[in-house]
């Protein structure tokens, strides 16, 4: 299917400081999971969303819990994980599922960002990072692109949660999500 949107079809730009952090997340290395890694060997998943056309967010969860939100104008969500829970079990639910989707055919060598729509996930592994295409538009993900982006979705619902209870709190965030801009 055509996409309707042709703005969606350009580059979304990005800070420099978002680029070093998502290179950083992409990059982090699997030893530092090693305790974690019980008969997986996936230790990280980074997810990259077009939000709009002007906007990029990347989603990186770990197998230790740890999810962490990076946005393309250098801001960012992190250590929601220290203080929350749910976002621990929804992440390490995600972290170690996301074996399920692993295929030889998707392995890549380059970590590009989507230039459309689409979400690209790069599942990073001991052995290699692999990357799904996901289309986020309801009823057009065939059923196991579903079951993966139901599982992160779950986690931005968890950091979202978290974040407004840190307001609630009074905590000072220097880093808030799209929609609160």
């Amino acid at each position: 299917m055509a996409n309707k949107n042709p703005s969606f079809n350009k580059r979304v730009p990005v800070s420099k400081p978002y680029l070093v952090t998502r290179n950083q997340a992409l990059r982090l290395s699997p030893s530092n999971f090693t305790q974690f890694m019980k008969q997986s060997t996936v230790y990280g998943v980074i997810v990259d969303m077009p939000m709009a056309p002007t906007v990029m967010t990347t989603l990186a969860c770990y197998i230790n819990g740890a999810a962490n939100l990076y946005f393309s104008n250098g801001n960012d969500y992190s250590g929601a994980a220290q203080r929350y829970p749910g976002v621990v079990q929804a992440t390490r639910i995600f972290v170690t599922n996301a074996a399920r989707f692993i295929s030889e055919e998707n392995r890549v060598h380059t970590l590009e960002l989507p230039n459309s729509r689409s979400h690209f996930a790069y599942i990073l592994t001991t052995n290699g990072i692999h990357r799904l295409e996901i289309n986020p538009l309801q009823g057009q993900q065939t059923p196991a692109e579903r079951a993966f982006l139901a599982m992160y979705q779950r986690v931005m619902g968890e950091l979202h949660t978290a974040q407004l209870k840190d307001k609630a709190a009074g905590a000072s965030l220097t880093e808030t999500l799209v929609a609160t801009k």
